[in-house]
């Protein structure tokens, strides 16, 4: 991996963490419209841990939490690192890895460090979210453009031997 890839991630991550810690100290109990009647600045704590343990309640705790996003965010991990050792990585590969990895570890510190997220921008109705949130969206917007637009660089993949071959890689990691 390139110096430019994680510069991009540490980057990303000290800017959440620096933006989580100023709303913490200073404007935790503040609560203002940023652009009415849709999105405003509440900060709260989710406790949940992760999405779809808050969406259906399962009640799982921060231990499982912590473990599950530490295999995650390790497999993030190697399957850049397996890409990047089989291909020719493109600038756009590498701005994904860089959102996703990103989003993985700021997720990671919420749940070791802050146990749980501490959410700021609301959709009124709908939902809280943080930065690492919308840089897990990026991530998501980026895959899908590629599907449907770098086409040509996605067509030498087959998803069946990317993911016989990136077995084959974990498993002769030591």
């Amino acid at each position: 991996m390139n110096k430019k890839v994680w510069a991009g991630i540490f980057g990303l991550i000290a800017i959440e963490q620096v933006i989580k810690i100023i709303i913490y100290k200073n404007f935790f109990d503040r609560r203002f419209p940023i652009l009415p009647p849709v999105l405003y600045f509440e900060p709260m704590f989710n406790k949940h841990y992760s999405w779809f343990n808050s969406l259906f309640q399962l009640g799982i705790g921060r231990g499982v939490h912590i473990v599950f996003s530490l295999i995650v965010t390790a497999l993030i991990y190697l399957f850049y690192s397996y890409l990047s050792n089989r291909a020719e990585v493109t600038k756009l590969v590498n701005v994904m890895f860089v959102f996703l990895f990103s989003g993985a570890v700021c997720s990671l510190i919420d749940k070791i460090f802050w146990d749980g997220s501490l959410d700021y921008i609301s959709v009124k109705g709908l939902f809280t979210f943080d930065l690492k949130d919308v840089y897990l969206n990026i991530f998501n917007g980026l895959l899908i453009f590629s599907v449907f637009f770098h086409n040509k660089a996605l067509r030498h993949f087959d998803d069946e031997e990317i993911l016989k071959g990136f077995i084959r890689y974990v498993l002769r990691k030591p």
